[in-house]
C-alpha cells in the first residue's frame, strides 16, 4: 500500500507543468522610480533630508512606512492600479508632532495609462504604466502657487515596465 501512495505522489509531482508554479524571481508590477538632483547642477544627485511620502487615497493620507523620515537621493513608489492617477504628498525636513506631519510639503500628481502584461498561466498579469503627466502642484488650485521645495522635474522614461532605471528626475 505504501508503494501505491508513493507512486501516486510521484506521478502528481511529475504531472505538474513548468508554468503551474510562479517563480519568486518573476517580475511584479513595477514601481515609479524617482531620483533627486541638485537644482543648481542638474547632473548631480542630491539627497533629500528627512523625506516622507504620503499616498492620498479617498481623501486619506497613508504614510509609506519605507519612506518615513529618510535621507536619500532616490525612491520607488507604487502607483495605484485601480485608477489612472496617483496623488502624493512629499515632505522634506519631515517631523511628526502631536499626530500632525510637518515640514516643507509638495503635492504631486502622477497621471498615467495602465496596461496589463501577461506573464504566464501561473503568474497571471502584472500592470505596467505609460506616464502621461507629472504635476508638482494641485491642478485644482491656482497654478501660479509655487511648489515649496521642488524646483522642477524631467520625465526620463515614460514607460514604467521595470525598476532598473529612473523614470522621473526631481530638482530641488
Amino acid at each position: 500500500m505504501r508503494v501505491f501512495y508513493t507512486l501516486i505522489l510521484i506521478s502528481l509531482i511529475l504531472s505538474c507543468e513548468s508554468d503551474d508554479i510562479c517563480p519568486e524571481s518573476t517580475n511584479s508590477t513595477p514601481r515609479l522610480i524617482i531620483t533627486f538632483y541638485d537644482m543648481q547642477n542638474t547632473e548631480v544627485k542630491k539627497n533629500v533630508e528627512d523625506l516622507a511620502v504620503y499616498a492620498i487615497k479617498d481623501g486619506q493620507l497613508n504614510l509609506m512606512n519605507e519612506i518615513n523620515g529618510i535621507t536619500t537621493d532616490s525612491i520607488n513608489i507604487p502607483l495605484r492600479n485601480d485608477q489612472a492617477i496617483s496623488n502624493f504628498k512629499f515632505y522634506k525636513d519631515f517631523s511628526f508632532t502631536n499626530n500632525v506631519p510637518s515640514g516643507m510639503i509638495d503635492h504631486l500628481y502622477v497621471d498615467y495609462e495602465i496596461y496589463q502584461k501577461f506573464i504566464s498561466k501561473a503568474c497571471g498579469f502584472i500592470n505596467n504604466y505609460n506616464l502621461l503627466n507629472f504635476l508638482t502642484n494641485d491642478p485644482s488650485e491656482n497654478p501660479s502657487v509655487p511648489a515649496n521645495w521642488i524646483g522642477g522635474y524631467v520625465i526620463e522614461n515614460n514607460l514604467i515596465e521595470n525598476e532598473n532605471q529612473s523614470h522621473v528626475k526631481i530638482f530641488h
